[in-house]
């Protein structure tokens, strides 16, 4: 089974892909199921507008089916009564599949309970009820002449942190255009890197602490780069465009198996599931995160180049400079020509 992720330019449904993927095969057919639906979303403190996706439950739990979906979303504050009706649109993805999700404009209020209710024109009823968790206090140090981060986040008591990454927004660096005039496809692909430090917390009365290495980290996007064959030992240039931390302060109940939403396992019945008359997850949290592109001397530094790697003659010297790097991205879902500039 292969997922693809849902894009979107917004972290917030970065992070929440693992709920919107795309599933292009059945999973665990319930023939004579009575619940109705599948749900997978979260209420995102740090967004406008939030997003859930439905499926129908029609003898599997995980399948997206062509046509109107019939389904109406609402959601309640529980804390004030208030009620926020979600309008219903459809994404096609490259594999042909349509999915069914629902947006609502509104920011959620740290500290108050929200039901969710997914309702049937014949009144079969899916819900979830979730609390946002209170806002958390973070802090990053950084420095110009230094690859070494730290990340301090403070609440009472201390959120439930998931999603913990770096990001590194990178491409490589082409040799000067002295290849063939007829090569088809151009060799500068922007292919960001994510480095987890998911469970690398420090943790102190009141304060988790990440400690993280942008050296280190550079050794991941290399050994990344060469086997998506964007690198080549001749032309090894990578160069940063900025980086992100970012992670989820996610209310309690959002604790799926081993600490990683992983859709594989997610989409099974009864692996993790808040759904009452339902299958899935629907939670909620803050989507924290700061970016920035360190200074050239530091990417210098770390190991990034800005400099092309060949001169504008062709070199018989260096085979590189006339038989550039051509990826090879198979486990890329998306339109390969979305990666280039």
């Amino acid at each position: 089974m292969r997922l693809a992720s849902l894009r979107n330019t917004t972290l917030g449904v970065l992070v929440a892909a693992a709920f919107l993927a795309s599933c292009e095969s059945a999973v665990n057919p319930l023939i004579g199921e009575p619940r109705p639906f599948t749900i997978w979303g979260l209420l995102d403190a740090a967004a406008d507008t939030q997003r859930v996706r439905i499926f129908s439950i029609e003898g599997e739990p995980g399948v997206d089916r062509p046509g109107t979906l019939d389904a109406s979303v609402t959601t309640t504050n529980l804390e004030t009564g208030e009620t926020v009706v979600w309008e219903p649109y459809q994404v096609t993805y490259d594999d042909g599949v349509t999915a069914h999700l629902f947006e609502a404009v509104f920011r959620p209020v740290h500290g108050h309970r929200y039901r969710l209710d997914v309702t049937r024109s014949d009144g079969a009823l899916s819900t979830a009820t979730v609390k946002v968790p209170p806002e958390v206090d973070f802090t990053i140090e950084r420095s110009d002449i230094s690859p070494r981060i730290h990340v301090y986040v403070r609440g009472n008591p201390l959120p439930n942190l998931l999603g913990v990454e770096m990001r590194y927004e990178a491409t490589n660096v082409p040799p000067a255009q002295v290849w063939p005039t007829d090569l088809k496809l151009h060799p500068v692909v922007n292919y960001p890197v994510e480095v987890s430090y998911q469970g690398t917390e420090q943790r102190a009365p009141g304060v988790v602490r990440y400690d993280i290495n942008m050296t280190d980290d550079f050794a991941i996007v290399e050994e990344t780069y060469k086997s998506k064959c964007l690198v080549t030992e001749g032309n090894p240039n990578i160069a940063l465009r900025r980086v992100e931390f970012h992670f989820v302060a996610a209310n309690e109940e959002w604790s799926p198996p081993g600490g990683v939403f992983d859709p594989e396992v997610l989409v099974e019945p009864g692996a993790l599931s808040n759904i009452e008359n339902g299958y899935g997850f629907f939670g909620a949290g803050v989507v924290v995160a700061e970016r920035w592109t360190p200074v050239k001397g530091l990417r210098d530094f770390i190991g990034y180049s800005s400099e092309q790697g060949c001169s504008l003659a062709p070199s018989a010297t260096n085979p590189s400079c006339t038989s550039p790097p051509v990826p090879c991205l198979d486990d890329f879902s998306d339109d390969i020509w979305g990666l280039y500039f």
